[in-house]
């Protein structure tokens, strides 16, 4: 059994290129991974995959039952109620890998995003496709859910394509990878994400030693080539008689001689010749061209705000869940770096909101939810689009900082999830805020973006309150803790 995609285009309805161009891969059973920067057509290339997108051109395999997890989970999954009805073997070992409870499918709209997330994944499992796609699963999961998440994956026989920045769960799961590079070309590299991304970067370092080689050769030719184009020039001043005397029959004698035997025009010869080899020696240094990537540091003009103290919790108790959240008197000061850490349905984003309605209206404050709204595109882009060029393009250039192409998301092709944060990420910078408060930030952005916004925050001169699961950005980004766990707020330095 194979999945296999042959010359497949595709380009969103308005976009001017297409995101994926003559495309042919082909999927066997086990997990393979897709990796590639936001926005290169990794979710686009897995819908088409699966059926719910139709390709403008080329064939994909039909046939086969295709079930994908979208990295969305705002609506419940197709058969969720079905799966929690189930009281069958495989239903059951399910709720036990990812420790579901019986009401918990009952009351979806009520559950944290790593709760909704874990019954996606169960459902999707449950069902027992041939073809599974899991697009970003490990988004808002906390480190025990992912580590069911792989146990559960793991299990499956059929054809898996896991789209994914999480590299241990590439590493733990996958046996290929397959890269978007640039111009938009599939390689297929076997192993995990560190096998692949080694032999990437050997791929690398070989081709800009075979550039350096290759312009180094060029050099030498060129300069050669203006020798000869030097010396040819001088064995055709000698063949002129313009500059003799009429009377001198000796020196035109000579002339003469020399170009009935060929010996005056060995040079010229000998530079038509370093033509075709200079010629060859470009085309050798244009076949090893290296696509140059931006991975430098966000700038963050902002400074922190006069006010000593930017926000103030007092101590309260509210609603979460099925029970409360009791929290401390709590205070954030003007350069204070906050992580909100926590399991999966602990009350993180409750906390979140709560704090967000107490902070004063005059502060500027860039905030950055878990999840976006559909419609939110939509209105981030006219807003950008209205702004002078001077700030759009500070905009646009903070998207290219982050390995997205700012034009083809402005043009009006579908925008990822990761690009979109990224879009808001450089539009709510142009505010100098005082405070940013982020949700799971480093969700659905691809590796190099995730590292670039972990420096950014890092130097941030103001206060920053940050919930992720990642504890290694949380160490980068933060210097004290607020804990929350059993229906506690827990405050630590």
């Amino acid at each position: 059994m194979q999945l296999s995609l042959t010359g497949v285009t595709f380009a969103y309805p308005s976009a001017q290129n297409p995101i994926l161009n003559n495309i042919t891969v082909a999927f066997p059973v086990g997990w393979t991974g897709l990796l590639g920067d936001n926005g290169c057509g990794k979710s686009t290339l897995a819908r088409i995959a699966c059926g719910q997108l139709k390709p403008d051109a080329g064939s994909v395999t039909r046939g086969l039952l295709c079930v994908m997890c979208a990295q969305e989970v705002d609506e419940a999954p197709e058969g969720l109620y079905d799966f929690a009805a189930d009281y069958g073997r495989d239903a059951r070992e399910l709720r036990r890998i990812f420790r579901i409870e019986d009401d918990m499918p009952w009351r979806f709209d009520e559950l944290s995003f790593g709760e909704r997330k874990k019954l996606q994944i169960a459902v999707a499992l449950w069902q027992r496709p041939d073809v599974l796609v899991a697009d970003e699963p490990t988004n808002h999961l906390d480190a025990d859910a992912r580590s069911q998440l792989t146990h559960a994956l793991q299990r499956f026989r059929g054809i898996g394509i896991l789209v994914s920045h999480d590299r241990d769960l590439l590493d733990d799961l996958v046996d290929r990878c397959v890269s978007f590079e640039a111009g938009g070309a599939l390689v297929v590299r076997p192993g995990g994400y560190t096998a692949a991304h080694g032999q990437a970067e050997l791929e690398r370092t070989s081709a800009l030693h075979e550039r350096a080689a290759a312009k180094e050769h060029l050099a030498r030719l060129t300069a050669e080539q203006e020798r000869r184009a030097h010396e040819a020039a001088r064995a055709d001043a000698r063949r002129s008689k313009r500059r003799i005397d009429p009377k001198d029959k000796a020196a035109k004698a000579k002339i003469d001689l020399a170009i009935y035997t060929g010996q005056d025009g060995a040079a010229g010869k000998s530079a038509v010749q370093m033509n075709a080899q200079v010629e060859a020696a470009r085309k050798r240094v244009a076949a090893a061209f290296v696509h140059k990537r931006y991975d430098g540091d966000l700038w963050v003009d902002a400074q922190p705000s006069r006010r000593k103290t930017v926000l103030h919790v007092p101590a309260s108790c509210i609603p979460c869940g099925a029970g409360e959240l009791v929290i401390p008197e709590l205070f954030v000061g003007n350069t204070d770096h906050v992580g909100i850490v926590g399991p999966n349905g602990a009350g993180k984003s409750t906390l979140l909101a709560h704090v967000r309605g107490l902070v004063a209206s005059d502060l500027p404050v860039l905030d950055i939810p878990q999840e976006v709204e559909p419609s939110e595109r939509e209105r981030l882009v006219a807003r950008i689009v209205a702004l002078s060029p001077a700030e759009r393009g500070q905009v646009l250039s903070t998207v290219a900082q982050l390995n997205s192409d700012p034009d083809r998301i402005l043009e009006g092709g579908r925008t990822s999830p990761g690009e979109l944060r990224k879009l808001m990420l450089a539009e709510g910078l142009l505010r100098h805020p005082v405070l940013i408060i982020m949700d799971e930030p480093t969700n659905h952005l691809d590796l190099h973006s995730t590292e670039a916004l972990e420096r950014a925050l890092a130097g941030y001169p103001g206060a920053l309150l940050l919930v992720s699961h990642d504890r290694t950005f949380l160490r980068a980004c933060t210097s004290s803790v607020w804990v929350v766990r059993d229906g506690r707020v827990s405050p630590h330095a």
